[in-house]
């Protein structure tokens, strides 16, 4: 994804407030080093520098994508590198495992479903009442008229 390119809100309204002073006269000065020729010269040098700095996030973003498809082409051949020792000394050989790959497994996984065997927990025999206008209410949770 490529970097966002930057912009200066300081600098457009810069622009546009010596576009105005211009109009008002193109030798303005205020002395204290106020004059519009030193105020262009600080905008031009945020405008090259600003300039600059999306030049540079241009060439990174190419640069990254380069390390990016350096990166998956350095993978594949790692990944024919390792097959060809699988192929020639085998996947279960010392040389494979030497070259960076895994064993296979020697035991199977079970195939199909296990049964859970445990057996269910009791619930308490002891018989709740709640006593609402004459009724009890048991465990199986029928109302019994109390009378």
């Amino acid at each position: 994804m490529a970097r966002l390119k930057r912009s200066s809100i300081v600098l457009d309204k810069a622009t546009l407030r010596i576009s105005g002073m211009r109009s008002i006269s193109e030798t303005l000065e205020f002395g204290d080093g106020l004059s519009l020729a030193e105020y262009e010269r600080r905008i031009q040098t945020l405008q090259m520098k600003l300039s600059s700095y999306n030049t540079m996030l241009s060439t990174l973003d190419e640069a990254v994508g380069q390390i990016e498809l350096l990166e998956e082409e350095l993978r594949n051949y790692s990944e024919k590198m390792l097959m060809s020792v699988a192929t020639r000394y085998g996947k279960n050989s010392l040389q494979y495992m030497q070259a960076g790959g895994k064993p296979r497994k020697s035991s199977k996984r079970p195939v199909g479903k296990t049964v859970l065997t445990t057996a269910p927990t009791t619930t308490i025999a002891a018989v709740m009442t709640l006593n609402t206008e004459n009724a009890t209410l048991n465990v199986e949770g029928t109302k019994a008229l109390v009378k």
